[in-house]
């Protein structure tokens, strides 16, 4: 291992991680986190925190990021930077030039991390390569003053196309992503967001009929010489139900899909990236196809449960960047069923008792009855009576939020 790791951010997909370095190397990481850490990484004994008071922002982060980078540096020590959700690494890809002289790092740059992340730059792209997405509309600002409709009708989905900017906005009624039931809904949402300062557009989406199980995450790792290393796919089977979770898988399961693999693949080598990409899809039983709802060039809150499967995300970066990744082909994961295990967010319980009644539940089932499941948190060299505590909170506010937000 002749390059280390910093990460950025506390949350569960640092965790995870974490845990893949641990796993494969045997060796803790570094994390910097702008506050008291949050629960995935409270505790852990894997990992080192440093508090660095205001690295979530600009121009703290530059300012701080940079002599920590300089010290590495004249330490000798090669690091791979790498962040937590769309705000490190829209930080990290804003000053990826300046970084570069201290760091690996694995992100476009920040004009096209825009292009690819907003949707309405996104769009564009996918279509011209042949992806199926749902219909669309685009709102601004300028839709406050007249009434918005549905063209398909309703339900329909309402997401904000800059996902940094809605995240640190918080009013009343402020949501992660809207279900929208009617004209008169759709049109208060829209004027409270941008009376309550937001600046940038809405997508608003045709509902793909169908459950959180009709969901598929896509994840893929691309080289330094833009070709896809691996590739993963993992079918949701249930979301959190909550105002601010919506979105949020609670549990995974892998799934096999060679056309879809292949037609990725050919998208992200076209694009000329290099790092990390997840794409959230669902499969429109009207027409048979998966369709493209997003693309982020990061890895997602729950992409642990490629790893539980196999996919050692960080594995492949590290391999990439000290030489030793070597020219095999493209890894089409998850082909043998037999090894599939359940990721999960939410305990065994909960699960049976929210989860949908359909196939994907049903053989879901099968696994957990198995003892073919597991968790990002749960890491046993990991374990202790601090980290089993915050385990046992979590799932019981789990339970009580289940109880207060889950629609049947």
């Amino acid at each position: 291992m002749q390059h280390q790791v910093l990460f950025l951010g506390s949350d569960e997909s640092i965790y995870g991680s974490a845990r893949e370095i641990h796993e494969a190397y045997g060796v803790k990481s570094t994390i910097l986190a702008a506050a008291t850490p949050m629960t995935a990484t409270r505790n852990s004994e894997i990992v080192d925190i440093q508090l660095v008071p205001g690295i979530n922002d600009d121009p703290i982060f530059i300012t701080e990021i940079t002599k920590i980078g300089q010290a590495l540096k004249a330490a000798g020590k090669s690091t791979i930077l790498v962040g937590s959700g769309d705000k490190y690494a829209a930080l990290i890809a804003k000053h990826k030039t300046a970084l570069s002289e201290y760091f690996v790092v694995p992100y476009v740059d920040y004009d096209r991390m825009i292009e690819l992340n907003h949707k309405e730059t996104f769009e564009p792209l996918a279509a011209a390569y042949g992806l199926d997405m749902p219909a669309t509309q685009r709102i601004s600002a300028a839709d406050v003053t007249r009434e918005v409709v549905s063209p398909w009708g309703y339900p329909v989905i309402l997401k904000s196309d800059n996902s940094v900017e809605w995240m640190d906005l918080y009013f009343p009624g402020h949501k992660k992503i809207y279900f929208i039931d009617s004209t008169a809904e759709l049109n208060e949402v829209i004027k409270l967001a941008y009376e309550n300062g937001y600046t940038s557009t809405f997508t608003m989406q045709d509902m793909i009929p169908g459950d959180d199980s009709y969901e598929r995450n896509l994840t893929a790792y691309i080289d330094q010489n833009h070709k896809v290393r691996v590739i993963s796919m993992g079918h949701a089977l249930i979301e959190d139900p909550g105002p601010q979770g919506r979105g949020n898988h609670m549990a995974i399961m892998p799934d096999y899909n060679e056309d879809i693999y292949r037609q990725y693949v050919g998208f992200l080598e076209s694009l000329n990236i290099t790092g990390f990409a997840n794409f959230d899809l669902k499969y429109d039983e009207r027409d048979h196809k998966f369709k493209v709802f997003e693309m982020n060039v990061r890895l997602g809150r729950s992409n642990f449960w490629a790893s539980l499967n196999g996919v050692n995300w960080m594995r492949y970066l590290i391999s990439d960047y000290d030489g030793t990744l070597g020219t095999a082909p493209v890894v089409f994961a998850n082909a043998d069923q037999s090894k599939w295990q359940v990721w999960m967010a939410i305990t065994p319980r909960l699960f049976k008792k929210y989860a949908r009644a359909n196939e994907a539940t049903e053989l879901a089932l099968k696994l957990i009855d198995q003892g073919k499941y597991g968790y990002t948190y749960k890491y046993a060299p990991d374990w202790n009576y601090q980290r089993f505590m915050n385990y046992w909170r979590a799932n019981r506010n789990f339970a009580k939020y289940y109880v207060k937000y889950f629609k049947p």
